[in-house]
């Protein structure tokens, strides 16, 4: 049987990363999630991984980046509807085991574009 798990993981484009080099920023992470259809957490986190890879590559334009090795994380939020994301659930993407949401409508730039479609503040 499969459960939908939201999936939350941490990266970094390449903007914010220019500015904390130059010290203008303190912190340059960006986060986003993906809700994965799964037989278990540890497989929707397996996966998420392998997303949350893709995703960091493409938005810096560097196939060279590695994730894991920047030390990076992903995690299940239990509540959806109660936690910190619950306002944005409507702008994570529902993929399986397998298949690749969207890479393209993960970053800022789509959530700023869908935050604006949806009258969010």
């Amino acid at each position: 049987m499969t459960h939908e798990y939201l999936v939350i993981f941490q990266y970094h484009e390449p903007e914010p990363r220019e500015l904390f080099e130059r010290g203008v920023i303190e912190d340059y992470e960006s986060s986003t999630g993906v809700l994965i259809e799964a037989e278990s957490a540890e497989d929707a986190l397996s996966w998420c991984e392998v997303i949350a890879q893709e995703l960091l590559r493409r938005v810096n334009d560097d196939r060279s980046l590695d994730w894991k090795r920047l030390g990076y994380s992903c995690w299940i939020e239990p509540t959806p509807e109660k936690c910190p994301w619950g306002h944005c659930l409507g702008f994570f993407q529902h993929v399986r085991i397998g298949e690749l949401p969207n890479i393209d409508a993960m970053s800022t730039a789509a959530y700023v574009s869908w935050q604006g479609g949806n009258g969010a503040s």
